[in-house]
């Protein structure tokens, strides 16, 4: 397992283990269940996943099933398969050049490296991330890729990168591969926010995400960060945690 040595304002050092396979995180001997992007997944709204679901599933058909051609029971049996696995194939795919892209930018962050990509989608979404970021002015980086652990309200999760600006301005920074910018990501930057603010002695005053998607296209938020954020990311902690009291059931 990995081992993070997390350093805080108050002088003390916490210890987070990371298990990278089963993507599991602990502390204390406790596995930390709540992550920042865990957190806000209640507000990625339902149909957004069921509707790429389906037009996952319906390319697929599209795909394998021809006009005028006739199937045995194998075939019909292979096609079910393949539809049925067709959402978490692309996800699976779109995972591996997500990650492959995410890791791409910190390395030209850090270094000015730049990947030898033969895939197009790839190739596209990190030459728009490098136009973009060569145009950036009075950025002094902080970290990047780093854990944070929030001891008060026990949740974890690394963000991307976490710069300071000519006013002395700390700024988040999120870097993200998907079809474009959701609410959930916005709010995972408050999370990310507010578990810094309690290891360390500043203030993060904004947040940026930054979406370069496979296709090539860049999209860009920026969002003021405060109390008020805050409380909005902690909130859906709550309803993450919610359980409802319920009376013992009486059998009469």
């Amino acid at each position: 397992m990995e081992e993070n040595i997390l350093s805080f304002k108050d002088g003390t050092k916490e210890t987070v283990y990371f298990d990278r396979e089963p993507h599991k995180y602990y502390w204390n001997d406790k596995e930390i269940k709540q992550t920042a992007s865990g957190i806000v997944k209640p507000l990625t709204p339902t149909e957004v996943i069921g509707n790429w679901t389906a037009k996952m599933s319906a390319e697929k058909f599209k795909e394998l099933v021809k006009a005028g051609e006739s199937y045995d029971e194998l075939q019909i049996d292979d096609f079910y398969m393949q539809i049925k696995g067709a959402a978490r194939k692309n996800m699976q795919q779109a995972g591996t050049i997500g990650s492959s892209v995410h890791d791409a930018f910190e390395n030209f962050i850090l270094r000015g490296d730049e990947p030898k990509f033969t895939n197009k989608q790839m190739i596209k979404s990190f030459s728009t991330f490098k136009e973009w970021y060569l145009q950036q002015e009075g950025l002094e980086i902080v970290q990047t890729e780093n854990l944070v652990l929030s001891r008060k309200h026990f949740y974890t999760g690394t963000f991307d990168a976490l710069f300071k600006n000519g006013k002395g301005e700390y700024i988040i920074y999120d870097w993200k591969t998907s079809s474009g910018i959701r609410d959930s990501h916005i709010c995972q930057c408050y999370g990310y926010s507010l578990a810094l603010e309690e290891q360390y002695d500043f203030k993060v005053s904004q947040g940026v995400i930054v979406n370069a998607t496979r296709e090539g296209k860049l999209n860009i938020k920026t969002f003021d960060i405060g109390e008020e954020e805050h409380q909005v990311f902690l909130a859906c902690l709550k309803i993450k945690n919610f359980k409802p009291k319920t009376k013992e059931k009486i059998n009469a």
